[in-house]
């Protein structure tokens, strides 16, 4: 599954009515400058925190919500950006998937990349989609093999078909890890010279030298389910189908008393 556009491809794309662009930086560098057509979203709008401050996935009703009051229907491409090598956009990526719109990438670059390459910004607040309300309205709809729990993951531990990554640095992973979990921090798949995510066979070659491989089911996790978010997109953009998101991640495993090595 590709799922990165280029960036000289969305020059020519950006006053496309089907084209849903979100920037993932937050609000203050948004209004400073972003891409034209833009729509503002950070990654806490797509979070839930629950009582064990787990950052889970939201509702199905606010995922609904969220993503009608930007223009999201079936009918749209979703193209995310944000700042290299910040992991963020990523969770709102997987966030969409999970809820069934799968039309959704990330642009190559980061925006300071962008900027260098001489693309062009506006301080614009006012996007293509303010201007106009559809009665299209976003539908959630669960893919449920997109999403791992803490049940999901003590059932499956230790079987022979699944992998367990931890997307965290090395410091934490052998700090505290989920038994039998393999390393790899999300940051070595994150492209050189502001790329948001490394060639695909690079990235395929990478996972498959540390025993990440095309026949077993994998569950991304890390410290609250954002960088494991980005490992989500690399192995899907590697090829790999069988992937889920641990979105509660070590926080909500540690809360729920489950063991770590």
């Amino acid at each position: 599954m590709n799922m990165i556009v280029d960036a000289n491809w969305l020059t020519s794309q950006l006053d496309d009515e089907n084209l849903i662009l979100i920037d993932s930086r937050g609000l203050m560098p948004f209004r400073f400058s972003h891409i034209k057509n833009a729509i503002p979203m950070g990654v806490e709008n797509v979070i839930s925190i629950d009582e064990n401050g787990s950052h889970l996935v939201i509702s199905p009703q606010e995922a609904e919500q969220i993503f009608t009051d930007i223009g999201i229907d079936d009918t749209k491409l979703v193209i995310v950006y944000g700042e290299y090598p910040d992991p963020s956009l990523a969770r709102i990526v997987w966030t969409l998937i999970y809820y069934g719109h799968r039309n959704v990438k990330i642009l190559d670059i980061g925006f300071e990349d962008w900027l260098r390459m001489g693309y062009p910004v506006t301080k614009d607040l006012k996007s293509k989609n303010s201007a106009s309300k559809s009665d299209r309205r976003f539908v959630a709809r669960i893919n449920a093999t997109e999403r791992a729990d803490a049940q999901f993951i003590n059932e499956e531990q230790g079987k022979s078909e699944t992998t367990i990554i931890d997307a965290r640095t090395p410091q934490e992973h052998f700090q505290a890890r989920i038994p039998g979990s393999i390393l790899h921090n999300y940051e070595e798949g994150i492209g050189d010279r502001g790329k948001m995510i490394k060639d695909a066979e690079m990235l395929k070659q990478d996972f498959e030298k540390i025993g990440i491989t095309q026949d077993k089911q994998l569950i991304c996790y890390c410290h609250s389910g954002i960088r494991a978010a980005h490992t989500y997109l690399q192995l899907k953009q590697a090829g790999f189908d069988n992937v889920r998101l641990y979105d509660g991640s070590i926080i909500d495993w540690a809360k729920r008393k489950y063991p770590l090595r």
